[in-house]
């Protein structure tokens, strides 16, 4: 089963790649990444693991800023981009990360943990973290119960490889799921063009307008909930990210 999803995961973002900066405005959202790395609360002599590091880009924000900085990826193609925001890179997925336990001042993960194997690949942040260390999620979530049939079918019809889908509660309960204390929440909010969203290189024509039909069709709870917009044939979704910052115990 989760060799099917790995597989499916390769494929989706060796596709992806290219156009991975230009495919949501979230991507390189300057106060979402200073939300998230003022949640880290990193200190200079620290190491950073990036989990899910793609281009790079949340590792850049950290880059310079501690001693350094690891980038992890499942996906060689993603990670052709990221060179210059990280200190080092390892091809590994996060269920089995190749570092020594307590050997990491602080995990990152933004958008990464969608894919994996849930109880896997806490338990190896919470490994490899050092007694005190903190970790970083930052993931699209649906806003709650009344919206999440809807935007849960929406995420997964715009990204297939998907294999988990968060509400808010949802992070703290996979940190503390594997002894990780919550020590913070945060909420930020994303005005997404769905057809740039959309436009992300790994879905046909068909997959496309199987997700704008599923807006079209959405009722209206979860378009007041989204604040959906139409404008010039293109439709306007306020995504809800949740972040959180959880420590492991001294």
């Amino acid at each position: 089963m989760w060799i099917k999803s790995k597989n499916a995961v390769l494929t989706h973002f060796r596709r992806r790649s290219g156009r991975y900066h230009r495919s949501s405005n979230w991507v390189g959202d300057r106060e979402l990444l200073d939300k998230i790395f003022a949640l880290a609360a990193v200190r200079g002599g620290e190491t950073v693991l990036d989990l899910a590091t793609g281009t790079g880009i949340v590792a850049g924000r950290f880059r310079g800023q501690v001693k350094e900085v690891i980038g992890l990826d499942i996906s060689a193609d993603m990670t052709r981009q990221a060179s210059a925001c990280v200190d080092r890179m390892i091809i590994s997925p996060i269920e089995s990360i190749p570092l020594e336990s307590e050997s990491v001042d602080v995990c990152v993960c933004r958008q990464g943990l969608q894919f994996v194997s849930l109880p896997e690949a806490v338990e190896e942040i919470a490994r490899v973290l050092r007694p005190g260390g903190r970790a970083v999620f930052c993931h699209l979530a649906a806003y709650g119960d009344e919206d999440k049939t809807e935007a849960f079918k929406i995420q997964a019809l715009r990204n297939p490889a998907r294999v988990n889908f968060f509400k808010p509660g949802d992070l703290e309960a996979v940190a503390q799921s594997s002894g990780l204390t919550v020590a913070e929440t945060a909420r930020h909010l994303s005005v997404e063009s769905v057809d740039r969203w959309i436009d992300h290189g790994a879905l046909n024509s068909q997959e496309r307008k199987a997700v704008k039909d599923a807006y079209l069709a959405s009722s209206q709870d979860f378009q007041r909930i989204h604040k959906i917009e139409e404008k010039n044939g293109d439709i306007f979704d306020t995504m809800l990210f949740v972040i959180i910052r959880a420590e492991k115990p001294k």
